[in-house]
This record gives C-alpha cells, structure tokens and sequence, in this order.
C-alpha cells in the first residue's frame, strides 16, 4: 500500500510530518522498512503505556488495601492519575487511535 500526502500529513496518521519532496517536486514514499519501524515504534509506545496503566491499577488496589475506610482522600491523587490516564486515546501513547472497529 502507497502512502499518500494526504495520509502522511493526516493528524495521528502513520507519519505526524508531510513526506518529503524529491528533485521532482513529488512526494517521496517511505520504504518498507521504514514503515516498519514506524509500526513498531507505536505498538512498543502502547505496550509502555498498557503497562504503566497495569502498575498504577496495582498501586491503586495497595493504597485502598493500606488506607481502608479513608482510601477516598489518601488515594486520590492516584485515582485520578490513573482516571486521566486511561481516558486518553491509546492511554497516551502516540499515534492513530486503537479501537475495536479496526479489527472487525
């Protein structure tokens, strides 16, 4: 599949900046490599961020354990954190939104 400028410059496309122009004026493809790359670089950005999310949810989990009835105030922050985190397209991390509809 080529990619097109309008793809490439597109908000959370594969690529963030316009491809580049060769001696002619036109758009340069990316090579498959560099695709690749690109693929990898944001599947290893979603998996950081799934896992940050899995440790704040453990964090979250000990000081309700820790605080008992008082958990509202002393583990706010950390609801929060957490709440704000996992409320963000791909849990923060960049690139295209993941969502189920891509996958049916």
């Amino acid at each position: 599949r080529k990619l097109t400028p309008a793809l490439a410059a597109k908000p959370g496309g594969m690529f963030e900046e316009p491809l580049p122009k060769n001696k002619a004026g036109q758009p340069q493809e990316h090579t498959p490599y560099e695709i690749h790359r690109s693929n990898e670089y944001f599947q290893r950005e979603y998996l950081v961020a799934v896992q940050e999310i899995k440790i704040l949810q453990q964090q979250l989990r000990a000081c309700f354990r820790k605080n008992g009835v008082n958990h509202l105030e002393d583990c706010k922050e950390l609801r929060e954190q957490l709440w704000e985190k996992m409320h963000q397209p791909n849990y923060g991390a960049p690139g295209a939104p993941r969502s189920s509809s891509k996958y049916m």
